[in-house]
């Protein structure tokens, strides 16, 4: 996957930098199309590499048809759970169409074919991705019991502090998930990697914007998220050259007559 960008502003000393639990948020000039205008949320950056997901671009495949073709009792099994509910007949009271809908497409995680994938928010289901280090012995962690009706005897799993999503390709796993309504989630298909120093290349010809990684960009607005965090890293750029800089919130509008 190595490609030079030819910019002409290299991000200056981005090529030591560990993007694990960053997003890397395609510059504005890279005209690649599979990352244009992309954002990727990278699980693992180390010395041999990096993988990640690109998390705004989405099929028009749904997770549900997928499993129905090939398990078709899962249509009748397959009513989602509530919270509160604890019968497949209080499943039934109609839920949030539109938010069913969105949780239910495939994203598209990059070129590289690979399992189907869970990105999600429940602890324990999988494993946690994005975090820094020794992902065994995390800063700040917090033991949760879960009583939900999906799961039937609950569970108990650690909370990773510092972890912005679990990730997980078992199928299990991915039918306990979509029942999950309370549950924060993208189904996502291939990936995106780098071998040896490829992304470290990228990062210096200038291809990426990098930003911290947060839960809510991973899951909510697909459609503006790029526009969202060009404009973060942007103020981030300002406010290194200007500390005393006033700038507007994310939800503001950019005063083009602002030097």
């Amino acid at each position: 996957m190595k490609r030079g960008y030819g910019m002409d502003q290299p991000n200056k000393g981005a090529e030591a930098q560990n993007c694990t639990g960053c997003f890397l948020v395609a510059s504005p000039y890279l005209a690649d199309g599979h990352f244009f205008r992309s954002v990727v949320f990278i699980v693992r950056h180390t010395d041999e590499g990096a993988f990640g997901v690109v998390i705004n671009r989405v099929s028009d495949q749904r997770f549900s048809d997928a499993v129905e073709m090939s398990d078709p009792s899962w249509a009748k099994s397959s009513k989602k759970l509530k919270p509160g509910a604890t019968s497949n007949a209080e499943a039934d009271a109609p839920a949030d169409a539109s938010a069913s809908i969105d949780r239910d497409l495939i994203h598209l995680g990059g070129p590289v074919e690979g399992p189907l994938i869970a990105l999600h928010e429940v602890a324990g289901i999988g494993e946690p991705c994005g975090v820094p280090g020794n992902p065994d012995q995390p800063h700040g962690t917090e033991t949760i019991l879960n009583d939900h009706p999906a799961e039937a005897f609950g569970s108990m799993s650690i909370q990773y502090a510092n972890a912005p999503a679990w990730m997980t390709t078992d199928e299990d796993h991915l039918r306990i998930l979509f029942r999950r309504e309370d549950a924060r989630l993208k189904f996502i298909v291939g990936y995106s990697g780098w071998g040896k120093g490829q992304l470290e290349d990228e990062l210096k010809a200038g291809g990426w914007l990098v930003t911290p990684a947060e839960s809510d960009s991973i899951f909510d607005g697909d459609g503006d998220i790029w526009e969202k965090l060009v404009k973060r890293c942007g103020h981030a750029i300002l406010k290194d050259l200007r500390p005393d800089l006033s700038l507007p919130a994310e939800s503001e509008a950019f005063d083009p007559g602002l030097n």
